[in-house]
C-alpha cells in the first residue's frame, strides 16, 4: 500500500477516465495517472495537479469529478467548480488503444512536461519502450532514458520483461520471470546486482547451479568493502566448494551465448 496524501478532506474517482481528485492541505488535487506509484513513484509529484483553494474549509465535499470539472460543497455550503486539464485522459485513451504513436504526437503537440510524464510512466507500464524512452528524454531524465536502452537491447522477452518488473521495484516478481523461462545465470546475478544475496543464494541452492557464482560475488563484494561474511548461509558455502574465476567466466560466457542465440531466435 503506498500513500498519495497523507491529510485529505474529501476525494472522488473521475467517471469518465482513471484520474484522482481530492481536496487536500489547502488546495484542490488532481492525480492524473495515481497508477504511477507502482510503476515510478519519482514522477508522482510530476504526474499531480495541485491548486490553492483557501476558501472551501476543512468540512468541503467533493460532489462531483467528471470529465475536466469538479464540483465541491465549501464548508459555507457554496458550491464551486474546479478545472483539470483534458489532455491527461486523451492520452490515457490512446494509450487504451495501444495508439503510442498518437500519444506521442499529443504530447509532442502539448509540450507539457506534466503530460509528457503521464505518459512515461504509462509507457513503462504497457511495456511500449520506445514511447517511454522518448517520454523520458523528453523530462530529462536521463538516467531513465538510458535504463530503458538497456532493455531494449536484452535478446530475450524474459530479460527484458524481467529488467521492467524491477525497474516498478518488484524483484520478486521479475526473478520469478527470469526462473520460470529458464534463465537461472540471470536471476541469480539479478539478486546480486541489488544486493539480494541470501535471494541469490536460494536461487542458486534451488537449481544446483551457479552457487560458486554467488561467493565469487560476494567475497568481491566483501574485500572491495573491507567487511566479514555475517551471512550464515554464505559462511557455511565457504568450506564447501572451490571458486574458480575463470570457470566461472567461461561458464557465464556460454549463459551468455545461450541467450544471444534464443533471442535471434526470437527476432
Amino acid at each position: 500500500m503506498v500513500k498519495l496524501h497523507t491529510m485529505v478532506d474529501t476525494v472522488a474517482w473521475n467517471e469518465e477516465n482513471g484520474s484522482l481528485a481530492a481536496i487536500a492541505d489547502g488546495h484542490f488535487v488532481v492525480w492524473y495517472y495515481p497508477e504511477c506509484v507502482f510503476v515510478d513513484r519519482d514522477l508522482l509529484p510530476s504526474t499531480t495537479l495541485r491548486q490553492p483553494t483557501p476558501d472551501v474549509g476543512r468540512s468541503s465535499e467533493l460532489l462531483d469529478f467528471r470529465g475536466t470539472r469538479a464540483t465541491v460543497r465549501r464548508s459555507d455550503g457554496a458550491v464551486v467548480t474546479y478545472a483539470a486539464s483534458p489532455y491527461h485522459a486523451m492520452v490515457e485513451r490512446f494509450v487504451g488503444a495501444a495508439a503510442w504513436e498518437s500519444a506521442l504526437r499529443l504530447c509532442r503537440y502539448v509540450k507539457s512536461h506534466q503530460l509528457w510524464a503521464c505518459l512515461a510512466a504509462m509507457a513503462v507500464a504497457g511495456k511500449e519502450l520506445h514511447t517511454a524512452e522518448v517520454a523520458y528524454a523528453a523530462i530529462e531524465a536521463a538516467e531513465k532514458l538510458m535504463f530503458m536502452a538497456h532493455v531494449k537491447e536484452l535478446p530475450t522477452p524474459e530479460a527484458r520483461e524481467a529488467e521492467l518488473l524491477l525497474f516498478r521495484r518488484k524483484r520478486a516478481e521479475a526473478v520469478q520471470v527470469l526462473v520460470q523461462g529458464g534463465w537461472i545465470y540471470r536471476a541469480i546475478k539479478m539478486c546480486i546486482r541489488c544486493f539480494a544475496w541470501e535471494a541469490a543464494y536460494d536461487v542458486a541452492r534451488a537449481h544446483a547451479t551457479h552457487l560458486d557464482t554467488v561467493l565469487y560475488h560476494r567475497q568481491k563484494y566483501l574485500q572491495e568493502t573491507g567487511r566479514e561474511e555475517t551471512l550464515p548461509k554464505l559462511q557455511a558455502l565457504v568450506g564447501s566448494i572451490q571458486v574458480d574465476e575463470e570457470a566461472i567466466k567461461q561458464r557465464v560466457a556460454k549463459e551468455k551465448e545461450r541467450e544471444l542465440a534464443r533471442g535471434g531466435a526470437g527476432a
